[in-house]
């Protein structure tokens, strides 16, 4: 079975965020260490859900991460302000991704790509997207 992906049919925008990062976040190297890095990645994208749904998850309809690529490119720093980029970059038959960009000081210091399926509350296998969700998503789809 193939997966359908979805194209953008109009220009969406990226949301941004003000990401909060705490003295305790770092780590011996003197930066965010990298487990913190996915932690806020997390909270930027629970932001955009509330933004895009105006809700977050519940266990009616558990959405799950399926997979995650991070890129590392810039260390984070406690001190300068710190913005995240959100935006949905990919929609399939089950899953869809969601992009971030950490920036401090104009340098983008991370990027994630995050593939989430929503499950069956029951026998906790991946559903098609609903078509509620299916169109909030396409109304956010900016392909990278």
């Amino acid at each position: 079975m193939t997966s359908q992906v979805s194209q953008p049919t109009q220009r969406a925008e990226k949301l941004t965020f003000p990401v909060s990062v705490r003295w305790s976040d770092q780590d011996a190297n003197g930066h965010v260490n990298n487990a913190r890095i996915l932690t806020l990645v997390e909270e930027g994208r629970i932001q955009a859900g509330n933004h895009w749904w105006g809700t977050t998850p519940d266990e009616s309809s558990p959405r799950v991460v399926r997979a995650m690529n991070v890129d590392f490119r810039n260390a984070v720093h406690y001190g300068p302000d710190t913005t995240m980029d959100v935006w949905i970059s990919r929609i399939g038959t089950t899953s869809y991704t969601v992009s971030h960009e950490l920036f401090q000081q104009g340098h983008c210091c991370v990027s994630a790509q995050v593939v989430i399926v929503i499950l069956d509350r029951d026998t906790r296998m991946p559903l098609a997207l609903p078509e509620t969700i299916r169109e909030t998503l396409h109304a956010n789809l900016l392909s990278d």
